[in-house]
């Protein structure tokens, strides 16, 4: 689709929504997933929460609830060393920062091929750690399975939504009469999605406009090619769209890697030989989403390693561990954006705010400085407000 086309396309929808609410809600939900959808239908019951653990396996459970237990003391490690409030003091000054929470957020859920409660766990328990008072999610509707409720209550989860695309996210951000409308959008989804989330953005915030994902794998001759293939072939397994690099130091790695992999996977991934620091340059240069250290010294190269969404270290720490189980949440930064940005953690979902406070001293002492700053660009009234606090002009 044309840009232009995919921008007027979300945009009507966005309209639609902000002007008919429930009822477009309604009509996208039969129009894009072929879903009939009620009034009453649109926010998820208490009871359905409730009860989905029935209806999943023991296993599921429990493979949930840990990997739930590892997300939340990742991320409560991260709160317990954030400073919420601190100040420092100098000459009668007393400047510093406040930490706040966002108090609404909604969460999107993709649900194209697969249904994802592991991008429940990790967007969503973040944000419960962070203070976030009303954590909403919506899903397409045919994906929201039992196992996606599950999750949502471990996670503490406020509400949920049977809404999908980029009418979801103009919920989310403009409210109707059953969605409430939230401060702060974040997760994965399609083109459509990530349009939707930059026309709304301004009147919410986002976390980011999320692409394929990514992986490069950095591996040294003694690196274990079934490891590598297997990686690889859990990359391409994502979406067609996702991106592999193979960077390796072994022209036989690479042979036996092109032999192993199926010529239809292939195409999604680059192998390149070279030697390992040139790898490093051009990982920098990538800022993958993804970073797998498949070295023998894995520790001893990560100063080098400028740009990368995670990291991976060593032969027997596949991304997979990432994406479900470690505990740092898999949304990252895709694209090469993790040049400049970070992956989602609790610190997402803080607003900072700066705090300062001057003794009548201070001010004396400063005021014909600060005074100076504002005459020269123009501001009379700026300094008038400086000289009324201590009667009169040095």
């Amino acid at each position: 689709m044309k840009s232009i086309d995919l921008t007027a396309s979300v945009s009507a929808i966005i309209s639609k929504v902000r002007a008919q609410g429930d009822k477009a809600l309604i009509y996208f939900a039969k129009k894009f997933d072929n879903y009939t959808l009620s009034p009453k239908k649109i926010k998820v019951s208490k009871s359905e929460i409730r009860n989905s653990s029935e209806k999943i396996d023991d296993l599921v459970k429990l493979a949930l609830l840990k990997a739930a237990g590892n997300i939340r003391r990742f991320h409560q490690e991260e709160y317990n060393h954030l400073n919420i409030f601190w100040k420092s003091k100098s000459n009668g000054i007393i400047v510093g920062q406040i930490y706040t929470p966002v108090e609404r957020v909604g969460i999107y859920v993709p649900g194209g091929r697969f249904s994802y409660p592991s991008t429940v766990l990790m967007a969503a328990i973040p944000a419960k750690v962070a203070g976030v008072k009303k954590v909403s999610i919506v899903t397409p509707p045919n994906k929201l399975t039992p196992a996606v409720l599950y999750a949502a209550k471990l996670a503490g989860v406020d509400e949920i939504y049977r809404i999908g695309g980029p009418a979801a996210i103009a919920a989310l951000a403009y409210g109707t009469k059953t969605v409430a409308p939230v401060d702060l959008v974040i997760g994965p989804g399609n083109i459509f999605v990530n349009e939707a989330k930059r026309q709304v953005f301004g009147k919410v915030g986002i976390d980011s406009l999320a692409g394929p994902s990514e992986v490069a794998i950095i591996a040294d001759k003694g690196a274990n090619v079934s490891y590598i293939v297997a990686d690889l072939m859990a990359q391409a397994e994502h979406d067609p769209a996702a991106r592999s690099f193979l960077f390796t130091d072994s022209k036989k790695i690479i042979r036996h890697v092109k032999s192993l992999i199926p010529k239809k996977v292939l195409g999604q991934i680059k192998l390149v030989c070279c030697p390992l620091p040139n790898a490093v340059k051009s990982v920098n240069e990538l800022a993958p989403e993804h970073l797998e250290l498949m070295i023998k010294h894995p520790d001893k190269m990560l100063n080098n390693i400028k740009n990368a969404g995670a990291i991976f270290a060593g032969y027997r720490t596949p991304t997979v561990v990432g994406d479900y189980w470690a505990g740092p949440s898999h949304v990252l930064p895709t694209g090469g954006t993790a040049k400049f940005m970070s992956g989602l953690s609790a610190l997402t979902f803080f607003k900072r705010t700066s705090y300062v406070n001057f003794h009548e001293g201070s001010l004396r002492e400063d005021g014909v400085y600060i005074r100076k700053l504002a005459e020269i660009e123009g501001f009379k009234s700026h300094g008038e407000s400086i000289s009324a606090r201590y009667g009169g002009k040095e």
